[in-house]
């Protein structure tokens, strides 16, 4: 090291490398993906080209690539020790109650963790912090063809990720969760024909159209399957402005919720117990519902845990879901729109410091633009809204009046309409009978009365059939005991705000 060397290896090394140039390399391979097979046969190809070949008896693969792990190690411990420094730690939990969020969450997103939570304002719909899963299955390990065990070089630093024994610990949790309560179907309670699970604002009619949708809530569809890799992908706990928090390394084909539950509960653990959280999710009315459902998450947890789905992907639920878990729908999410193995689980903690740090530097640009945009949305509101010439009490009241009334104004219309159908099938069945009872004298005007009562019963049953289609009722539903249905006035009304 006096020399600006870095040994291969402790004891007997046969290859020393510049510390500029394993400097350069650390640099270098945290903007791409790292191949020192690739960068050690360009070297020895380029030095046989100058006329120096190399006269070691063992690989120059094996050696630099030593140096270079080791030599990562030490200069990450390094960056930790000063960061330590100049950051010390400060204490988060008094008498076994933690009052702020850890060092670990601060560290990695201060703008989300850096302090005790502060709530604007005391509406329980406010939310303290808003995170994302996400799972990626371009990440995946083939098998080993010899089938030989491989693991990852030691890595005494800090990682993202979270243990293997952690996430098996969920899935075996889960296992026996699901086990105790095969009946737990009965606990659901029945409305119209259809259930709502415990806990739960959705029917399970429309969950189970949701879960049709996606692929990720089948847990048995195999987006990457074992029979030829041994890691199948990775899924990420992202906080608001996209900086990991933590990752699970995942090992089944399908995209089974244990991981997203393990990487919730390590959440939760690094956070005071008031701090209330938003989660976005692809499938997160599927989560939510197994949480109420297997009783997978403490209530604790749950009561301060406010389910959503991500942006990208909310237009593919069923309508319902999209008034209770839409961002733009649900308060408090507000404009939230986030959606080589052996050296690969330490190459991803290196590239994900590195990423994190790059992305410190611009934290100030990034709430400068997000404000800017935030005014300026409302700049344009409030022009439109003056421009009407209207006071905002009246447009208040008018508003107000629209979206508490579309309910009792839609039923009342198709309850209308069935009268209709009623009034039209009458008329056509009293015209059939007095053909059949031969009380028609002229055959001619009765062709023209049964042909226009047909048509006017034809319309009328197309019309209903489309209001009840639109407001998701069948036809079956007696529409009178819907009056004072909790679930149809959130859903008819909500549709006065639909965007």
């Amino acid at each position: 090291m006096e020399s600006g060397l870095f040994a291969c290896s402790p004891v007997a090394p046969t290859l020393a490398v510049d510390l500029h140039v394993l400097e350069f390399m650390r640099t270098l391979f945290v903007r791409l993906m790292p191949n020192t097979t690739a960068w050690c046969e360009a070297l020895e190809s380029f030095l046989d080209g100058q006329g120096y070949q190399l006269q070691s008896k063992d690989n120059l693969w094996w050696q630099f690539s030593n140096a270079y792990h080791w030599y990562t190690v030490l200069a990450t411990y390094a960056d930790d020790h000063i960061t330590g420094l100049v950051h010390p730690p400060q204490a988060s939990v008094q008498q076994g109650v933690r009052l702020q969020p850890s060092e670990y969450l601060c560290a990695h997103c201060p703008l989300c963790f850096g302090g005790v939570p502060q709530k604007a304002n005391t509406d329980q719909e406010d939310l303290d912090c808003i995170v994302c899963l996400d799972a990626c299955f371009t990440q995946k390990r083939t098998n080993n063809p010899r089938n030989s065990a491989t693991h990852d070089p030691p890595n005494p630093t800090s990682t993202v990720f979270i243990p293997e024994s952690e996430v098996k610990a969920m899935e075996v949790f889960i296992g026996k969760q699901q086990s105790l309560a095969p009946g737990h179907h009965d606990s659901s309670h029945q409305l119209q024909g259809d259930s709502f699970e415990d806990g739960m604002r959705v029917p399970m009619s429309v969950l189970d159209g949701c879960g049709d949708s996606f692929h990720a809530a089948d847990e048995n569809w195999k987006k990457a399957s074992t029979n030829f890799f041994a890691d199948t992908g990775l899924m990420a706990l992202l906080c608001h402005h996209d900086h990991v928090l933590w990752l699970v390394n995942m090992t089944s084909a399908g995209e089974k919720q244990h991981y997203a539950l393990v990487l919730l509960k390590y959440l939760f653990e690094h956070l005071p117990t008031t701090t209330t959280v938003g989660l976005l999710y692809d499938i997160g009315c599927q989560l939510e519902c197994s949480c109420h459902k297997w009783k997978l998450l403490d209530e604790g947890i749950l009561s301060r845990l406010k389910f959503g789905i991500s942006v990208f992907h909310a237009y593919g639920h069923q309508w319902p879901c999209q008034i209770v878990h839409h961002p733009r729908k649900c308060v408090g999410f507000g404009l939230s729109d986030v959606s080589g193995y052996h050296q690969r689980l330490f190459v991803l903690d290196n590239q994900i410091c590195h990423f994190d740090r790059k992305a410190f530097a611009a934290l100030g640009q990034w709430l400068n633009k997000k404000w800017t945009l935030c005014k300026s949305k409302k700049m344009l509101a409030l022009e439109s809204l003056h421009a009407l010439h209207i006071d905002m009490q009246t447009l208040r009241e008018e508003w107000a009046a629209q979206s508490k009334n579309k309910g009792a104004n839609l039923l009342a219309h198709i309850l209308s309409l069935e009268k209709s159908v009623q009034d039209y099938q009458s008329h056509v069945d009293q015209l059939e009978m007095d053909l059949v009872n031969y009380c028609v004298n002229d055959i001619i005007d009765f062709d023209l009365q049964h042909a226009a009562a047909k048509s006017l019963l034809s319309k009328a049953t197309k019309a209903l059939q489309q209001k009840k289609s639109a407001l998701g009722v069948s036809s079956q539903t007696d529409l009178y005991l819907l009056r004072n249905n909790k679930w149809f006035q959130t859903h008819t009304n909500a549709q006065a705000l639909k965007i």
